[in-house]
């Protein structure tokens, strides 16, 4: 008589193919259903040596799981013992830095924004926050940070004193996002940025023209080597690196336009990425600090722009790219406004000889922004929609166009008074008259 099979022993059946089948129960679903694991062989041996390798594994991986959980459990109880997890005691200077590489560097961000971002660490954070563990940085650290900041800034200038509320608020949101990373990375139990204090922002009066020194500039300017493009940026409204980033290609006679699509600036060589197809590094070498790049788009996908010129500024750019090229003006790269060398101009240097232009009329000092806000405020004071005016600027909201409206009764600027632009066609606005509007 055959051996009765114990209870879990399984069950063994033979295929027309003649190979075995060894099943065993696991156990039962939470329909009620069994739950069957099955093991093929040549001989019922076979399939028992399967049978019991498959078990040894699943004993394994049990008593790892096992393992693991006890070690979570013992790092959990340790965590609570210390008060925060072994992970946020990681410093925040590696951690920091390796978020930058990740997450802010070419050709996620542009170089120029990383290098900001560097430069703000090396300036700012490095020195305060540096070799504190990421657990130690509360809130109180961060508004500690904040205050400081604001008395005694470091500033990158030189200067004595502290930060402008504007530039502490911008650290803030380098750190609130960083913070945001590390709460999920290093599991830190909040962001200690949340509840913080920022001081209030107060808008910067802007520097805009009159006429009368819009006259005084120009007939000034004229006696420049770059009086094309000075003029070019006063009548366009050119960032600064848009402006010295074109080319003759970007004007067209024909349709009377300028074409924004690049711009030039410059930046920290350890913010460049040597392989980023979307910039043109200017004579690289390692050794320097800084260098001049090209960017394949301007600041951001709405400055990209077509622009109308004037007819007396078109003439002025034919005159001026028929000049060059009956000179010996070199001009390798094809630029509209090449310097004496045939090379980019650099913008800083660019901004100095705005400076001496306004020293020499003796008029507050001009720098490309001026212009810009010039410039828009002509074209609001002659009726321009500003829909038309954030294209022309090539802003990415309407809320940005950089103009200036005062009440002509009481001195109240139209951005204070007004939060939105939805009400343009009225005049008179919560009891202020605001001209050109």
């Amino acid at each position: 008589m055959a051996r009765r099979r114990s209870n879990g022993e399984g069950s063994y059946w033979q295929l027309p193919d003649r190979t075995w089948v060894h099943q065993i129960t696991l156990g039962r679903k939470e329909d009620g259903s069994l739950i069957r694991k099955s093991f093929k062989g040549r001989t019922k041996t076979i399939c028992k040596e399967r049978k019991e390798e498959w078990l040894a594994e699943q004993a394994a991986l049990k008593e790892q799981a096992e393992a693991e959980q006890l070690e979570a459990q013992k790092e959990l109880e340790e965590a609570v013992r210390r008060g925060h997890s072994l992970e946020s005691e990681t410093l925040f200077e590696p951690a920091f830095l390796d978020w930058l590489r990740l997450y802010k560097s070419p050709p996620t961000r542009k170089p120029s924004t990383y290098a900001s971002y560097i430069a703000t660490y090396n300036t700012h954070f490095a020195e305060f926050f540096g070799g504190i563990p990421l657990c130690q940085v509360t809130q109180d650290v961060v508004q500690n940070y904040y205050q400081q900041k604001q008395l005694n800034g470091n500033r990158r200038d030189g200067k004595e004193g502290g930060l402008s509320p504007k530039t502490i608020r911008n650290h803030h949101m380098i750190l609130k996002d960083f913070f945001t990373y590390a709460v999920g990375k290093y599991k830190l139990p909040c962001n200690p940025t949340v509840s913080t204090t920022r001081p209030e922002v107060v808008q910067r009066e802007m520097r805009v023209l009159s006429p009368e020194e819009m006259q005084i500039f120009i007939e000034e300017v004229m006696k420049e080597t770059q009086r094309i493009a000075i003029l070019t940026d006063l009548f366009v409204g050119c960032r600064i690196g848009e402006l010295l980033a074109l080319e003759i290609s970007d004007f067209n006679p024909k349709r009377q336009t300028l074409t924004v699509n690049k711009n030039l600036l410059r930046v920290s060589t350890e913010a460049l990425s040597l392989d980023n197809p979307n910039i043109k590094i200017l004579n690289y070498n390692p050794a320097k600090k800084t260098h001049l790049i090209v960017q394949s788009t301007p600041k951001t996908k709405s400055s990209k722009r077509e622009t109308a010129i004037s007819d007396g500024l078109c003439e002025l750019l034919l005159r001026h790219i028929f000049t060059m090229a009956h000179s010996d003006w070199p001009n390798p790269y094809n630029l509209l406004f090449p310097s004496t060398k045939g090379t980019y101009l650099d913008p800083k240097r660019f901004e100095i000889r705005l400076k001496a232009v306004s020293k020499r009329c003796e008029i507050k000092k001009v720098n490309p922004h001026a212009l810009r806000h010039t410039l828009a405020t002509r074209l609001v004071e002659g009726n321009v929609p500003l829909n038309i005016v954030q294209g022309i600027l090539g802003h990415a909201s309407i809320e940005k166009a950089e103009v200036s409206c005062v009440c002509k009764w009481c001195g109240v600027d139209y951005f204070t008074a007004n939060s939105g632009f939805h009400m343009l066609k009225r005049r008179e606005l919560g009891g202020h008259y605001f001209e050109g509007i």
